[in-house]
């Protein structure tokens, strides 16, 4: 199908959004390495990917038994979540050193954060006790007069202990489970402010092959197109991992003797993971045994095809207890100690693909390393729809992004339209969904053009004619690879032909808008 074709005035807008001057440089981003052990000043590291050079080494009362942290603001800002301190801590960051400050004070020891980056949003699991622990919103708009003030939280939790939750990218399902899954299952939670269950649970189910003995989830996360819910946990019973499809209700059966199974580790004591934005893989971190790092690779359409693949490091990682991707997922980061106190931590980076390794960095005077944050200087790049269509003569068109498919960088993006009478539509492209580039406000009610009911949602700056010998078609876009534009906002809508509807001849669709990023 054709793809957009930028008019020049579009491709020059597009070019001006370049990245701040405080951002790191593609492929050198800092990671954040976070500890938790003893005192009021546990230690933490700056460190870059690339280079493996040590910015930072210090410690500080607003790291002290950090539970969690993730970079926010074009790479210009921490959020780090804190135990015993009870509280979320900031840092500023000048490109060379952190400038730390409280964003917020809690009612007892912070587990997670996590930020929704679409609307500014961070969330950590807090309480003043295990099994008090709710969801607690907090606003990061950095241009917000409630900077750092609590917007919602949840009142839904508070029957079992709690520790480890993840949320979707998009900000809209959070995973929380009980921290004993012998004795309680997995929550998802509505994260969704526009949502008619926000701050509800949507769906509660027990976790297949952690029902029984003495078992804890280690981490869990939630995919970006949130089809899926992630459990990761380690027990007397079996180390595992489970995965809950959330259009069906159903966990995956990875085994197929009878009963549903989750995926199981050979190698004990699985801590942490970090899954890839396309959902296709996961990095796990374990630290039982001689400590061990692995590959998953998901078969989701047949989940006994599913695999686990150790990495064989030329580096050990004994105590391995952290893991994290890199923001365009081709590089991992694991910490390790080699032995209880007395041996540094040590910072690895080696290729998601091969198993290279790529630095290790030596720690000084950190252990108990379980918190590793990798600066993203640009967003993921996601797509996501919004308002609503009218009615044609095969019902009312719908523009959603193909199975899978994100803006990214250097790929080939797909948006489908169905429900086509004559497979036809006109795709309109543009930078805004809130004026045209004639001035005119947006929405627009397009009844004056013989349309009732339709709306106009967005700067149609580009036209593409897409059709099918069906009654959806795809539009697609071959996304430059160019790093200036990594953020820019682009808006779709779909105008369907369709005669008998009414007397312009067209129908509308909703609208889409994507951010362009790794």
């Amino acid at each position: 199908m054709p793809s957009i074709r930028l008019s020049a005035p579009c491709a020059v807008s597009l070019s001006l959004c370049v990245l701040s001057s405080l951002s790191a440089q593609a492929g050198n981003e800092v990671l954040f390495v976070g500890s938790s052990t003893s005192g009021s000043t546990d230690q933490h590291a700056f460190v870059e990917s690339a280079t493996g050079n040590v910015l930072v080494a210090a410690g500080s009362p607003f790291t002290d038994n950090c539970t969690d942290a993730v970079w926010a603001h074009s790479g210009r800002r921490l959020y780090l979540g804190q135990s015993l301190m009870n509280q979320v801590a900031q840092a500023d960051w000048n490109g060379s050193s952190p400038s730390w400050s409280t964003l917020y004070s809690a009612p007892g020891a912070c587990y997670g954060v996590e930020l929704d980056v679409g609307r500014n949003r961070l969330w950590t699991l807090t309480g003043a006790s295990a099994s008090t622990r709710e969801l607690v919103c907090i606003d990061v708009d950095i241009n917000s007069p409630n900077y750092g003030s609590v917007l919602a939280q949840t009142a839904v939790l508070g029957t079992q202990a709690r520790e480890r939750w993840g949320l979707s990218y998009p900000g809209n399902l959070a995973c929380v489970p009980a921290v004993f899954l012998n004795s309680g299952g997995m929550d998802l939670v509505d994260t969704n402010p526009a949502s008619a269950t926000f701050l509800q649970v949507v769906a509660s189910s027990p976790v297949p092959g952690a029902n029984s003995g003495f078992t804890f989830a280690s981490d869990c996360a939630v995919s970006l197109d949130e089809l899926y819910a992630y459990v990761l946990f380690t027990g007397l019973g079996q180390d595992g991992l489970a995965v809950y499809d959330i259009g069906s209700g159903t966990w995956l059966d990875f085994d197929p003797a009878p009963g549903t199974q989750s995926l199981v580790f050979s190698d004990p004591i699985p801590n942490l993971m970090a899954l890839s934005l396309d959902r296709s893989f996961a990095i796990v971190s374990g630290q039982g045994g001689a400590g061990w790092v692995a590959r998953v690779d998901f078969d989701y359409a047949n989940p006994s095809n599913s695999t686990i693949t150790p990495y064989q490091l030329s580096v050990p990682v004994p105590d391995c207890n952290a893991v994290s991707l890199s923001p365009e997922q081709t590089r991992a980061a694991v910490t390790s100690t080699a032995t209880f106190l007395s041996t540094p931590s040590e910072l690895t980076v080696f290729d998601v693909n091969t198993g290279a390794l790529l630095q290790n960095v030596t720690l000084s005077a950190m252990w108990n390393v379980y918190t590793t944050a990798w600066q993203d200087a640009s967003p993921i790049a996601h797509y996501s729809t919004f308002g609503s269509g009218c009615s044609g003569s095969i019902g009312t068109p719908v523009l959603l992004p193909a199975a899978g498919s994100r803006p990214a960088l250097g790929s080939a993006f797909d948006v489908e339209v169905s429900n086509l009478p004559f497979g036809v539509a006109a795709m309109a492209t543009g930078l805004s969904a809130s004026v045209t580039s004639g001035g005119l406000p947006l929405p627009f009610d397009l009844t004056v053009l013989g349309m009732p009911g339709c709306t106009q949602y967005v700067d149609a700056l580009v036209l593409d004619v897409i059709q099918s010998a069906g009654t959806t078609a795809t539009w697609t876009w071959n996304v430059p690879s160019s790093p200036s534009l990594f953020g820019q906002e682009f808006f779709n809508q779909a105008f369907s032909l369709d005669p008998a509807a009414n007397a312009f001849g067209f129908v509308a669709s909703n609208a889409g808008n994507g951010k362009l990023g790794y």
